[in-house]
């Protein structure tokens, strides 16, 4: 009552009235800034590798990742091969000794990669007479020699792949990527008809093939099964309206900010987290389902409140959701006209 007197008031004033519209979208613009500070703080919380004493499984991972990619870049460099990686392979020894001390399962993909990259580097550097002074093969080596962990698994140099064009073409052919992209559309109607775990799992392994920053496969995703979680996740979601309640699941898909470095890598998860999900939505297009992605435009408040009513990780970023089903026999869909693509396009040219 008081606000609406009030509003009068001032409408009955023109100048007065500007200048109360002038102050209130000024102090709009400034709440925006809890946005930023929200984003801030995060990345000061799980993006800064230099004081991590207490690793936990996930950051030692990221920075096994890192170092031992080094390794297999340097093997499958094109030309002729010089001294290579040394101080990546010690990176990768005193982080595998870590992951041995603190106990942290050695039958972990992660922990496996990184033993036979080792065992490849050094072969690599044995078979290529790379290492004149045999110190780092000596040190390699030893380490590979030493005791592990009674489960630790049997070393084998599976990396690098070798891939030859019949490989690529065969590939090719067997299902036509284009056609996929130009058949995936965005579905607001589904088949009332559930979508089973095996087919979804088939399309998380497709999605895991994506690139990511040095290997370090930061995604995940989360599913909501059973309509009141789905309802209560799509609760805090604004695009949804009209069709989010007739999805058989939704799909939310994060990336882990611990990681990535420091701050200079604010936004590789969110650019990890979009090739992830692109991938993904190829992947269960393959499976014969259709989807739609929902972006996660939302206030910190809510953002907080996903994380906390679904138990995720302050470190889990979320990227987007993903609904998913089956579609009916005959739906609508919109074109979704798309820029020429000369308007895409661009030539980049020194300028200064």
């Amino acid at each position: 009552m008081i606000k609406r007197w009030l509003k009068g008031r001032l409408a009955a004033n023109e100048r007065l009235f500007e200048h109360y519209w002038h102050v209130k979208l000024k102090l709009r613009s400034a709440r925006k800034l809890v946005y930023h500070w929200y984003d801030i703080s995060r990345v000061g919380r799980h993006m800064f590798w230099g004081r991590m004493q207490g690793q936990t499984p996930t950051q030692l991972q990221a920075r096994l990742l890192f170092y031992y990619h080094k390794l297999e870049k340097g093997m499958c460099m094109p030309g002729a091969k010089r001294m290579f990686g040394a101080e990546a392979a010690d990176h990768v020894m005193r982080l595998l000794t870590a992951w041995e001390a603190k106990g942290f399962a050695t039958d972990d993909a992660i922990y496996r990669g990184a033993l036979d990259s080792l065992l490849a580097y050094r072969d690599c550097l044995v078979a290529l007479k790379l290492d004149q002074q045999g110190a780092v093969t000596q040190r390699v080596t030893r380490f590979l020699a030493a005791p592990r962990l009674p489960d630790a698994p049997d070393l084998t140099a599976t990396t690098p792949l070798r891939l030859s064009l019949s490989d690529i073409d065969f590939a090719r052919h067997r299902q036509s990527l284009d056609e996929l992209y130009r058949i995936r559309r965005s579905f607001r109607d589904f088949a009332p008809r559930p979508v089973e775990r095996t087919v979804i799992d088939e399309a998380v392994r497709i999605a895991q093939l994506s690139p990511s920053a040095c290997n370090r496969q930061p995604c995940r995703v989360h599913l909501a099964e059973d309509p009141a979680t789905r309802d209560r996740l799509l609760a805090y979601q604004n695009g949804n309206r009209g069709f989010g309640d007739t999805a058989p699941l939704v799909l939310m898909v994060t990336a882990d900010m611990r990681g990535f470095f420091d701050a200079s890598e604010r936004n590789q998860p969110y650019v990890d987290g979009g090739l992830f999900a692109m991938s993904l939505l190829l992947g269960l297009q393959a499976q014969g389902l259709v989807s739609c992605c929902l972006n996660w435009c939302v206030a910190p408040a809510s953002d907080k409140a996903v994380h906390r009513h679904f138990g995720l990780d302050d470190a889990e970023a979320i990227v987007m959701l993903i609904a998913v089903g089956y579609p009916k026999p005959e739906t609508l869909v919109p074109l979704s006209h798309r820029k020429h693509v000369h308007d895409v396009v661009r030539r980049l040219e020194t300028v200064a």
